[in-house]
């Protein structure tokens, strides 16, 4: 193997893990040797992403909770990259994480540092990622838009996109029957600081019932949390209870995907209180509606980011989303997801990831 081609992707933090079956196909395609450094957390996926488990290191910078054996587990971490000699290191979660910035710091300058920036404002605002950006020059963002969305106060940075829209074939599950429902799936637990479920209920819940359209919170819906409680009071008020699904316990990923391809919509009702989503970040049911070729629900604010202009329908307010539910409950919605270009193919997002590789 060319010793290029020995690259290791990192991901020591739980969240993220949705972006590392797309990265590694990329990979292994082009011929890469691709070692795997993940956060046990992570590891129900493993089986999927085709790399044997030799090329597999499980690695919990939270296992203990004694400074010295943190210590003692990094430098174990430290000797594993010296001694498999990387040519590339990937962080897919390159952000002000105590290790990230360690290995970046002390790694040998022979290997290149590239990562995934989740949120852009760490970019200007991040003291512990300054430190980072001495070692990383050039970080992958995961949509097109991100690239110019906001002013980097340094200079030296580049970033390039990719789309992480590429999963495993799960199998099918066994779900609800669909029956002629119409599923508007919302991927992600229930989270009222990052969604807006309160529109979205008092939109169903209007005098002109829809009770064709099926709301799936596909997300674990914790019971005794307050945003949960807070949803089904609003959902036992308007009566919504069968118009709900929902989960209180985990959900697989076979369960999550065999929704996702059977719902006829992908909804992301994200909060815009701190605007973070117009500027700096994106939520994951974008990708999740661009791979599986969905029309997208979204806040009209949203509409500046050309891929959803293109493959989504907009509401401003709840008068605006009931009407808009009652278009989709009586089948007069006829727009479809614009996804013939170039850019929705492996192919081409392979190649828009690889290059930055190869600089």
């Amino acid at each position: 193997m060319n010793q290029e081609k020995k690259i290791v992707l990192v991901e020591l933090t739980t969240y993220h893990e949705e972006c590392l079956f797309t990265q590694i196909k990329f990979l292994s395609e082009a011929n890469y040797d691709i070692t795997l450094v993940i956060n046990p957390s992570n590891s129900k996926n493993i089986e999927h992403y085709g790399i044997t488990i030799d090329k597999i290191k499980f690695f919990n910078p939270r296992a203990s909770s004694f400074f010295i054996k943190r210590i003692f587990k990094w430098l174990e971490l430290y000797r594993f990259f010296i001694k498999n000699k990387f040519e590339k290191v990937i962080f897919n979660t390159a952000s002000s994480n105590k290790e990230v910035i360690a290995l970046t710091k002390f790694l040998p300058k022979r290997m290149h540092c590239f990562g995934v920036i989740h949120n852009l404002k760490k970019l200007n605002s991040s003291s512990s990622q300054k430190i980072i950006n001495k070692r990383i020059k050039d970080y992958y963002v995961l949509n097109d838009f991100l690239e110019n969305s906001t002013l980097l106060k340094n200079k030296k940075i580049k970033l390039h996109s990719f789309y992480p829209t590429f999963f495993p074939n799960y199998p099918a599950a066994e779900i609800l029957n669909k029956n002629n429902d119409i599923w508007i799936s919302i991927p992600g637990e229930l989270n009222y600081n990052r969604r807006d479920y309160s529109t979205i209920l008092s939109a169903l819940g209007s005098q002109n019932r829809f009770l064709n359209l099926k709301i799936i919170i596909l997300g674990k819906m914790n019971p005794n949390h307050d945003d949960t409680k807070a949803f089904m009071l609003q959902v036992n008020q308007l009566n919504l209870s069968s118009q709900i699904i929902k989960f209180n316990n985990f959900i697989s990923n076979e369960v999550f995907h065999t929704y996702l391809r059977q719902s006829n919509y992908i909804m992301a009702p994200v909060s815009l209180k701190e605007k973070s989503y117009l500027n700096y970040k994106i939520t994951g049911a974008y990708n999740l509606a661009f791979a599986y070729k969905k029309i997208l629900i979204c806040p009209e604010e949203l509409e500046i980011i050309p891929d959803l202009k293109s493959n989504s329908v907009f509401y401003s307010e709840e008068n605006s989303l009931t009407e808009l539910f009652s278009k989709i409950s009586k089948g007069d919605l006829i727009k479809k997801g614009n996804y013939e270009d170039e850019k929705w193919n492996f192919d081409y997002q392979q190649q828009q990831y690889l290059k930055l590789l190869a600089k």
